[in-house]
């Protein structure tokens, strides 16, 4: 099923995803995502848990609407990848290291962070948006 806490671990996992992005178009916006970084870790983790409930919620979502269930789907993955790439340093210091293979994924999709970052920020209104106007339709026809 999809949450409310979907659109907002997004929102925050996006920004914090996409900081070096956004800095870099918008300056004054700096101070507003410095609040929120010393957190990132814990944001990570939270985004990355969350998205596995959020996979676990699609399969419920896939039998009564199936194209639903599957955005669903696809957003629980997002929200796992940028869960494991923000929280990656507790995760290593809570697992003793992460491994050799677990440092190359992250290695790999580390460069890809801040696409990560604005297409959470994206879902995000997408989500917003569905559940405001869409989800109202949707359920009608």
């Amino acid at each position: 099923m999809f949450y409310w806490g979907d659109v907002i671990a997004l929102l925050i996992g996006g920004i914090l995803g996409a900081a070096g992005l956004i800095v870099k178009n918008k300056p004054s916006a700096a101070e507003l995502i410095g609040k929120i970084t010393p957190w990132q870790g814990w944001i990570g983790v939270i985004l990355l848990l969350w998205g596995i409930w959020t996979i676990i919620g699609s399969f419920a979502s896939m039998a009564l609407l199936p194209l639903v269930g599957l955005l669903i789907l696809i957003t629980g993955i997002l929200e796992i990848v940028l869960g494991i790439l923000l929280g990656w340093s507790l995760i290593v210091q809570w697992t003793g290291g992460g491994g050799e293979k677990g440092q190359q994924m992250y290695n790999k999709i580390v460069p890809f962070q801040g696409i990560f970052g604005i297409i959470a920020i994206c879902v995000a209104i997408f989500w917003f948006l569905f559940a405001l106007f869409l989800f109202r339709m949707f359920i009608t026809i």
